[in-house]
């Protein structure tokens, strides 16, 4: 034991000499996160949250259905913007949803089609493309879908104000009942019965919370992602020093002399720790005061951050033991970083990836790190919910180191 902590001792005051690399070890990754973070400041909801639309329309209608839906789409609140772009001719529509980038939906209300509404109510017929609606095609644009949705919700409520209105008139010419159709007021029942029907089943709904809301942003996923990218980058250097012991024949005379080799892997492994666990501490210090990350549990963040640290570093040590060469250390730890940094949640949240990509990620430190720390400062997981990624990273570590002993 005693050995192992010389070796340490000696390859930590070896990194310490190294002052510019040190210094490049935080300010690489600080310069990127802001960069990124600062691009992307809307990811979760932080800066404005206001969606803005715009939509091309063309009513070409004289009756009540045309004005419902064009009062309809004009709306302008904190949550939703939408500008209406009004157009004589139903061509110009197309064309601008067609070839404007900033046109997202395109809504045409041809002549006559308050009339048709009419016949369809008093016959008891559903009204079918009576309003064309365009957007770009296999659009997933969730604005058009929006417009979409406020066109077909104005377009039922009027359909059962005029159904009101044709069972009044069907009422009134029953035998035996008098009443004067001049008196009935169809345009007043018409938009009575289309608010009703707007408004009547939101509003008896009552909108409560249960729990405690999480506050996030952007910096909440890019910290912890490319902290964890650049620690999995850090591997190369502490595994191109022990190579280079190795081609220079040091960590041959090492194993020659009486050190057992786990104490000597072992004091290479818990220098890389120290300096891994150093390098998450400060950037994520410098996360928390500067870009006001949110921590949810500290003990479950601390937690992952170590068992972060040793999984990386085993992860170093059992690459030092596969790879014979530094010339075929690079393009390895190159691959290695950047597809489980991909796949494991490093540059996006791993909650948005399918479940059997979650699941294949595992393979890679990054998936069980992002997973526990996505969960306790994105979605305000504690401790325990979180307990199975921390003993998957320890674990990770463990298996990694005993394979590089077998080797």
């Amino acid at each position: 034991m005693k050995n192992l902590w010389y070796i340490a001792k000696k390859d930590l005051l070896q990194i310490l000499r190294d002052r510019n690399s040190l210094f490049l070890l935080l300010i690489v990754p600080l310069v990127l996160i802001v960069v990124i973070g600062f691009a992307f400041g809307n990811l979760f909801g932080s800066g404005s949250s206001q969606i803005t639309i715009t939509v091309a329309v063309s009513n070409q209608d004289s009756g009540f259905v045309g004005k419902a839906i064009v009062n309809a789409l004009h709306i302008n609140t904190d949550k939703l913007k939408i500008t209406v772009n009004q157009y004589n001719d139903p061509n110009q529509v197309t064309d601008q949803v067609a070839n404007n980038s900033n046109v997202n939906a395109g809504v045409v209300i041809p002549s006559a089609t308050s009339d048709k509404f009419i016949n369809a109510a008093n016959t008891g017929t559903t009204p079918k493309n009576l309003v064309q609606f365009y957007s770009l095609p296999s659009s997933n644009d969730p604005r058009a879908t929006i417009v979409q949705n406020i066109v077909s919700g104005v377009l039922s409520s009027q359909f059962a104000g005029t159904s009101a209105v044709g069972q009044v008139y069907s009422v009134c010419n029953r035998p035996g009942n008098h009443c004067a159709k001049s008196s009935i007021d169809a345009q007043s029942i018409t938009t009575a019965v289309g608010k009703a029907s707007a408004t009547g089943g939101s509003s008896a709904v009552q909108a409560l919370t249960a729990g405690k809301a999480v506050t996030i942003n952007s910096f909440d996923q890019l910290v912890p992602g490319y902290a964890i990218f650049f620690a999995l980058f850090g591997v190369n250097a502490a595994a191109a020093t022990i190579l280079q012991e190795k081609e220079d024949g040091t960590f041959r005379r090492l194993l020659i002399a009486p050190v057992q080799k786990y104490a000597l892997l072992g004091g290479k492994l818990l220098a890389q720790f120290i300096l891994t666990l150093a390098q998450l501490a400060v950037l994520f210090g410098i996360g928390y005061f500067a870009f006001h990350l949110h921590f949810g549990s500290l003990p479950a963040v601390i937690a992952l951050l170590i068992g972060t640290s040793f999984a990386t570093t085993g992860l170093g040590i059992l690459l030092v033991s596969l790879v014979k060469t530094r010339r075929q250390l690079n393009p390895i730890v190159t691959l290695v970083v950047l597809l489980t940094s991909a796949v494991g949640g490093a540059w996006w949240p791993l909650f948005l990836e399918p479940a059997w990509m979650q699941q294949i990620a595992k393979i890679g430190v990054t998936a069980w790190a992002m997973e526990g720390l996505n969960g306790v400062m994105i979605l305000g997981k504690d401790f325990v919910q979180v307990a199975p990624d921390i003993l998957g990273l320890l674990a990770y570590g463990l298996i990694c180191f005993v394979i590089s002993l077998r080797l």
